[in-house]
């Protein structure tokens, strides 16, 4: 019955790397960003405060994209999604700096983000959900992990096009507003991705349950949300303890590092961004491999692997940062990025897979909403703080949230364990 197209994974990873390659050029690209649409007075922070302001509206899209993912399909969902990112990441490499229409440039660099973190909100679970509905239930981590390997695809061609960007600045074969191509490549990739997805079928497993049922209104699944959200606590509260976690992780040291690099040590643009794709680069081979590891030894086994050894790594790894050499640095980077590849490729799917089908969609992405816009627009912002502080680490965020997740996970299994007791009694 379940039969899954190279088409089908190609759609879930091809959405899932412009989600990312934009997420990651606007942080990649944020000491240019401030420069040309702040006013000259700004702070670096400043262009991490207005991150953090769009993605405020994230859980709205995110809630708005899994109800209409629950109710008319993924396939339509995931389409838009990728229309929309692919024009709001475009737009801004023609918009006109500060310099030019002052404020107005703050405004309208807003206005983008927010059409972009609300398009996007619905994008990461309802392709997990197309993924893992269209696929033997004993390959969901390997056929599922492939939307994580769009992710960190994503991370590592923004890295790419942002390192060659900058050396070509360097040896002045592009001018200095050459950053701007970076943003301007998205809508190429977006023409791709929308061709990708039109072309797809539906979920078969959406397409059976809703084969022989009414066609559900918007009301009736957000009412079915908040019953599920309220009936499965546990479940809730280790999907937002796990991906504030992973996206804290991503981050902090995927975004941030190279940041950290330049502004702490002595590191150049071109140096930084070389090691980040290569680390990125390790970290996408890994991701299908971790996602089949899991459908042989479970899910929270690999989850909890990968969480311990980045706790174990990351007082170290942020100490390195700070004093290392370029070797040293890009060692450590390469090895820090294995346990990754493990959180990332199995906690969306894990995560997914926890709730009912009718609601899967709107439930997860709520939680998840929520979640990354605490690690992807707060996060940054206390790391810039802490890395200002010789004597305060930036790896203290992982700690406390890697703590939080591992306790979450322990919750989770005792409840399941009483669950699976009194269904054995019954």
């Amino acid at each position: 019955m379940f039969k899954i197209s190279k088409k089908i994974i190609l759609s879930g990873a091809i959405g899932n790397a412009l989600e990312m390659y934009d997420y990651v050029i606007w942080g990649l690209f944020s000491v240019y960003l401030s420069k040309e649409f702040l006013p000259p007075q700004s702070k670096l922070s400043d262009i991490f405060f207005l991150f953090l302001l769009s993605y405020i509206f994230r859980p709205l899209g995110s809630v708005l994209a899994g109800m209409l993912a629950d109710q008319i399909g993924r396939k339509a969902v995931l389409t838009l999604s990728i229309l929309l990112m692919g024009i709001c990441t475009a737009l801004v490499g023609i918009l006109p700096s500060y310099a030019y229409i002052g404020v107005a440039s703050v405004w309208l660099l807003l206005l983008i983000r927010l059409f972009q973190v609300v398009s996007v909100g619905g994008e990461y679970i309802s392709s997990i959900a197309l993924l893992i509905e269209s696929c033997p239930p004993n390959k969901k981590g390997y056929f599922g992990s492939w939307a994580a390997f769009g992710v960190n695809a994503g991370m590592f061609i923004s890295s790419v096009i942002g390192a060659s960007i900058l050396y070509l600045i360097d040896i002045h074969i592009l001018p200095a507003w050459g950053w701007r191509i970076a943003f301007i490549l998205a809508f190429l990739t977006m023409l791709f991705g929308f061709w990708i997805r039109s072309s797809i079928p539906e979920s078969q497993e959406f397409v059976l349950n809703n084969a022989r049922t009414e066609k559900k209104t918007l009301h009736s699944i957000f009412l079915s949300m908040l019953k599920t959200l309220k009936n499965k606590t546990a479940e809730s509260f280790v999907v937002f303890s796990l991906v504030l976690f992973g996206v804290s992780t991503t981050v902090l040291i995927f975004v941030y590092a190279p940041i950290y690099l330049i502004t702490v040590n002595t590191f150049s643009n071109t140096q930084t961004f070389f090691i980040n794709a290569l680390s990125l680069a390790l970290v996408t081979m890994f991701v299908p491999l971790f996602g089949w590891i899991s459908d042989l030894v479970g899910r929270i086994k690999v989850i909890m692997m990968g969480n311990v050894i980045i706790l174990l790594l990351i007082t170290s790894y942020f100490q390195c940062l700070t004093s290392g050499t370029f070797f040293q640095v890009l060692a450590f980077h390469c090895l820090i990025g294995i346990p990754c590849a493990s959180i990332f490729a199995v906690i969306p799917v894990f995560i997914t897979d926890l709730f009912p089908h009718k609601v899967r969609c709107s439930t997860v992405n709520f939680v998840y909403s929520i979640a990354s816009c605490l690690g992807g627009g707060v996060t940054p912002l206390i790391a810039l703080r802490l890395g200002e502080n010789g004597n305060y680490s930036p790896s203290y965020i992982l700690i406390v949230l890697g703590f939080i997740s591992l306790v979450s996970l322990f919750f989770f299994i005792k409840v399941q364990e009483k669950v699976d007791r009194l269904a054995l009694v019954e």
